[in-house]
């Protein structure tokens, strides 16, 4: 069996994991009393102002994230959205894998997942564009011809769609992977499984500037196994 090397490696700051959840519980909530407005539940004006209230909520928490993309280094930053060769590949191994049904082997990558990056600063968009058109809802305003009410609906279901998507996707990830995905925006580590004959630490670890990671041997660990 081949040697291997677990290496530990700080990926999200505090900063973007924070944004991150907040934005998160935001969308859990707004379908939840969408959902209940349009029930007709009892407590409508309940849920109608409480909808209200975390919409608000949810585009201050995505304008932050979107303004730490100007401030934050490395994987936080809006360069880490810029397209190039390698990511061009893993995102067509990345449609591979997804339309094997998981039979394709699902590619390793460092921060953001080659497919799913690209969708980012859409969604950015979809939910400031949500999150306005829901302050003017019932004002006579268009855009594209299209009343604000109307847009308001039209970008919710997007985000609904794109919700359920990029969770069943986490968990594909995090089950067909070694990366621990969704641990890595708690903690804000992921782990890394690397050939032991691959490149030195110090040269290894494309996270410039942080605290080195932790390597830990394979083997090291199943002798300590009960």
């Amino acid at each position: 069996m081949q040697q291997e090397d677990i290496r530990y490696v700080p990926i999200w700051s505090g900063w973007v994991r924070l944004t991150h959840w907040l934005m998160a519980l935001g969308v859990l909530f707004q379908i939840m009393s969408a959902w209940a407005i349009q029930l007709g539940s009892s407590d409508y004006e309940f849920w109608r102002d409480w909808h209200m209230i975390s919409g608000q909520l949810l585009l201050l928490a995505v304008v932050g994230r979107v303004i730490l993309m100007f401030i934050l280094p490395g994987t936080g930053s809006w360069r880490a959205f810029l397209p190039d060769r390698v990511q061009g590949e893993g995102v067509l191994q990345m449609l591979r894998f997804y339309f094997s049904f998981a039979r394709f082997s699902l590619p390793n990558w460092f921060a953001h997942n080659p497919f799913w990056r690209q969708l980012y600063p859409l969604i950015l968009l979809v939910l400031i564009g949500c999150g306005i058109s829901g302050l003017v809802y019932n004002a006579p305003y268009t855009f594209a011809g299209v009343v604000m009410h109307q847009w308001h609906s039209v970008l919710a279901e997007v985000i609904v769609f794109f919700s359920v998507a990029h969770v069943l996707a986490a968990f594909l990830h995090d089950l067909k992977g070694k990366g621990a995905a969704i641990s890595g925006m708690i903690s804000g580590f992921r782990y890394f499984h690397v050939p032991a004959a691959a490149k030195k630490p110090e040269q290894a670890s494309p996270f410039k500037g942080s605290t080195p990671p932790v390597y830990v041997s394979v083997d090291s660990i199943k002798r300590r196994e009960p």
